[in-house]
Order: C-alpha cells, then sequence, then structure tokens
C-alpha cells in the first residue's frame, strides 16, 4: 500500500471550500449532476442559505447516481422539508447529576461511559444530522480541553466507574493526528493509575465519506496505532456506500491495531424510502461483510424525531416490524434495534410487546430509566423531561481504582 504524509488535513467548516476533495457550491454539485430538476435546485439554494452545504466529491463520483429517483439524494442534498425543523430539542441535554467531568464536550449520560464530541465538523453533512441546526461547541476539541477533562477525571470520585471514552464529533477521523495523539498520552497516563484501563471507541462515518484520508495520511494512522481503539463504530445507511475504498479502510483500521485488534461494527438510522426494507439492509450487511475483516452489525436505529426528516420517519412498531425480519439470521448478524431519547438509549426486541399505556409506550433505557415514549406520529421528546429522575453516582470506595494519579510529564 502506498503511504504518504497527511496532505488532507482537516479544516473547519469554515474554510472547507479551500479543500478539492470537497464540494461546497451548489454550481459544482449540478456540474457533477446534471439531472438536477431546477425546481429543486432552487430549492436546494433556498435551504443553503440557512444550512451550510458540502459533500465530498467522492461520495459524489463513486456513491450517488444521476438520477432523481435515486433515494441517497435526500440524505445529503438539502431539502426544503429541512427549513421545519426547528432544532429545539438537545439530546445531549439530559446527563447525569454526578458526571466525572464538567466540560462542554463531555457527554455523559451513564456512569460507566462519556461521549466527547471532537469537533463539530464531518468531511460531508448529512441532512438528517440532528446536530447540524443545534448549539452545539463549535470547533475542534484543543490540546487544553483535553488536559483539563482528564485533569478533572483523575482527581473525581465517579472516575473508578468509568469503563469507556466514546470519540464522537462531528466526526473524529476528521480530527488533526496530533489532536488524537495528545488524547492517546492522556489516555495511556490515566490508565497506568487504575487495575482496570478505559477503553476507546471511535464513532465515524468518515471512510464512507472520504477513505482516501485515512488511506493516506501516515499521520493518522500512527496517531490510531497509539490510541489502540477497542472499537470502530462505521456510520452506514446503504449498500452502495459500502465501496471496495471503505472495505479498504476497514481493513487498515483492523490491521493498525497491533497491540489490541479493534472489533470493527456498524450502526444506522433507518429512513423511510431509503432503507426501511429488510432485504436492503440484509444486502448492506452482506456487502460489508464480503472483506477480509468480519464486521458486526450493531445499532439498528429508530428515527431521531428531530432532524430525521418527517417523510422519512417510522413509526416504532415499524421499526420493530423491520428488525423482526432480520432476526432469523445468525446470531451474530442481528443488530439491536435502538430507540434514541434524551434520557439514553433504548433498547427493544423483536417480539417484545408494545403496549398502550394511555397515549405511550413505557421504554427503558439501559440503566433502567423510564421513558414515556409517545405513539403520536411524531414523538415529543419534551414532554416526559420533567419527569424524568435524577440519577445519582454512588463513590466509589474501591482503593484499587482510586490510587493518586502522578503528575504526568512531556505531556
Amino acid at each position: 500500500m502506498s503511504q504518504t504524509a497527511d496532505t488532507t488535513a482537516p479544516v473547519s467548516a469554515s474554510n472547507g471550500a479551500s479543500r478539492p476533495d470537497l464540494i461546497t457550491q451548489l454550481e459544482e454539485l449540478k456540474a457533477l449532476l446534471p439531472s438536477i430538476p431546477p425546481d429543486r435546485f432552487k430549492t436546494m439554494e433556498a435551504v443553503t442559505q440557512r444550512y451550510q452545504f458540502r459533500l465530498p466529491r467522492f461520495y459524489v463520483e463513486h456513491i450517488l447516481n444521476d438520477d432523481p429517483a435515486d433515494p441517497l439524494w435526500d440524505l445529503v442534498l438539502p431539502g426544503s422539508q429541512e427549513l421545519t425543523d426547528t432544532g429545539d430539542e438537545r439530546w445531549d441535554a439530559f446527563q447525569l447529576q454526578n458526571k466525572a467531568v464538567e466540560h462542554p464536550r463531555w457527554i455523559q449520560k451513564y456512569r460507566y461511559e462519556a461521549l466527547i464530541r471532537t469537533t463539530d465538523y464531518c468531511s460531508g453533512l448529512c441532512r438528517y444530522c440532528y446536530l447540524k441546526n443545534r448549539d452545539v461547541t463549535p470547533g475542534t476539541i484543543t490540546l487544553r480541553d483535553i488536559d483539563d477533562m482528564f485533569g478533572q477525571l483523575a482527581t473525581s470520585p465517579h472516575a473508578a466507574a468509568m469503563r469507556e471514552l466514546i470519540l464522537s464529533g462531528g466526526d473524529p477521523l476528521a480530527l488533526s493526528a496530533s489532536v488524537l495523539e495528545h488524547f492517546a498520552d492522556r489516555l495511556a497516563f490515566f490508565n497506568r493509575t487504575r487495575s482496570r484501563a478505559v477503553t476507546v471507541s471511535i464513532h465515524t462515518r468518515e471512510p464512507v465519506w472520504f477513505p482516501q484520508r485515512l488511506m493516506r495520511s501516515t499521520a493518522l494512522q500512527t496517531a490510531l496505532t497509539k490510541l489502540g481503539p477497542s472499537s470502530h463504530i462505521l456510520h452506514l445507511v446503504h449498500p452502495r456506500e459500502v465501496t471496495p475504498e471503505l472495505l479498504s479502510c476497514i481493513e487498515l483500521l483492523h490491521d493498525l491495531g497491533q497491540q489490541r485488534v479493534p472489533l470493527i461494527m456498524t450502526q444506522h438510522p433507518l429512513f423511510r424510502g431509503i432503507n426501511d426494507d429488510p432485504a436492503i439492509i440484509t444486502e448492506m450487511y452482506g456487502r460489508v461483510d464480503s472483506g477480509r475483516i468480519p464486521v458486526k452489525p450493531y445499532y439498528l436505529i429508530h428515527p431521531f424525531p428531530d432532524g430525521t426528516l418527517p417523510q422519512h420517519r417510522l413509526m416504532l412498531p415499524e421499526s420493530q416490524i423491520i428488525l423482526r425480519a432480520l432476526a432469523s439470521a445468525p446470531g451474530t448478524r442481528v443488530p439491536l434495534l435502538t430507540v434514541p431519547t434524551p434520557m439514553g438509549k433504548c433498547v427493544i426486541g423483536p417480539y417484545e410487546r408494545l403496549e398502550d399505556r394511555g397515549g405511550y409506550y413505557l421504554l427503558h433505557t439501559k440503566d433502567g430509566v423510564p421513558v414515556e415514549y409517545s405513539i403520536d406520529k411524531y414523538y415529543n421528546p419534551s414532554e416526559s423531561r420533567l419527569a424524568i429522575p435524577a440519577v445519582s453516582l454512588p463513590i466509589c470506595t474501591d482503593k484499587s481504582e482510586n490510587l493518586q494519579p502522578v503528575q504526568p510529564r512531556g505531556i
């Protein structure tokens, strides 16, 4: 494999137009997809007055069809329905009362797991992204941010419960290699004080959007080797997104695990008219499993109620029926149907009874927090916010996991 230095360093969304691998102007997109109808193009121009537009050239040239009937157009091309999405809900609003770290980039809903919003940037912009019009922390995580978080974590009475840090975004694989290396250094130092290491999971869509960056950047590859994530969760939506280049990225991510081979998994939201067919999902699983590296289907995600465009939303029983059709596959090929709520993920089984309790289904997060999930066509996540019980973390008394940290040197 030919490798070069990192010539595709990430940039912020504000100056993404300087990257030749990104399309940020609709006229340039029109030249590649000449079949965009004039009325649709006019609507796209109106939407981009409110929301940014960017799309990797690779995705347009290798995945999209120049056909208005292509369902993937709705995923990546601006549409009028985006203007009706108010963006009132914050899916990271509910967090533990006693978090291990207080920082705007640290999201903690579970005592054993925290999500770190490393950046607000991805190489592409999913039109359904529930973060694109939210008040998320702008920019990219800094070395000082990382030092601050690990400094707090080292002295937190709740650190002993921590088992995993999820690097999310935006997209953590759009970060500079130096930031990932610094994170790896601080995590390694923190883990020296523990009897059980905190692991890292990376949630990414970058190998779908822009696989060349990972394949070309020796700096990024070195940083990932040093970080040693325990798993990579790839965000896929449709079989056509499983390109030969994606399979090459999967092999590379696997092979970079020199000391510990990472688990490679997929997660994907459901969208009406795009992938709400078990045959389409099965085809996607088959394609991603055709490479050298096994890939485990992980989360089948019921649509976020805020962010998912109205024409693509499904009712919860519809998502369950899709899971039921997938459940007859070998167990390693069956995903978990997860229902996102502000209080955390709820997982339901293929034959679990969804009982009407007076306009809502009673679901529970994986930590047992009750969620009144409304049966109405559009779930209103604010309806039960005030009823959420406060969740407190007990202070760990396991002395083996409360060792006094040594001051880091050279980090």
